[in-house]
């Protein structure tokens, strides 16, 4: 099971830059009926696009279909336990380290880890009061 206890000191700036983020995008007119979730993915997604972009090019792929984070339960073990080592390294190396790191996997992967990453966000940001 994936430690969800978000303590670890590379993490520690990227939530707090994350909060600084979504603290702006939600004053923007156009993101005024967005949820948080929504503005997390906002935030973090000039991480992930260019890894996923280089990942797509490199294998010639068309674009990676939105998944819902629930999809997992019907996943094989090995998609759930590449996703879970990738929360656990990004509690010690940070987000932009280990997204690198997920770029690696398939793009399966990286979208699974991208939507349990957004809500493992929106609760730890939600719980400490930063958005």
């Amino acid at each position: 099971m994936v430690n969800t206890n978000f303590e670890h000191s590379a993490l520690e700036a990227d939530i707090q830059k994350l909060s600084r983020e979504i603290s702006q995008k939600r004053n923007l007119p156009e993101n005024k009926d967005f949820s948080d979730k929504e503005l997390i993915k906002q935030s973090i997604q000039p991480i992930i696009s260019p890894n996923m972009e280089a990942r797509q090019s490199q294998q010639n792929q068309n674009a990676v279909n939105q998944i819902l984070p629930d999809y997992l339960n019907n996943s094989p073990s090995e998609i759930k336990l590449e996703v879970e080592k990738l929360i656990d390294q990004t509690l010690h190396q940070g987000i932009e380290k280990t997204i690198k790191d997920a770029a690696k996997s398939s793009a399966f992967v990286l979208d699974a880890f991208h939507d349990v990453l957004v809500d493992k966000l929106h609760e730890e940001l939600q719980k400490r009061k930063l958005i």
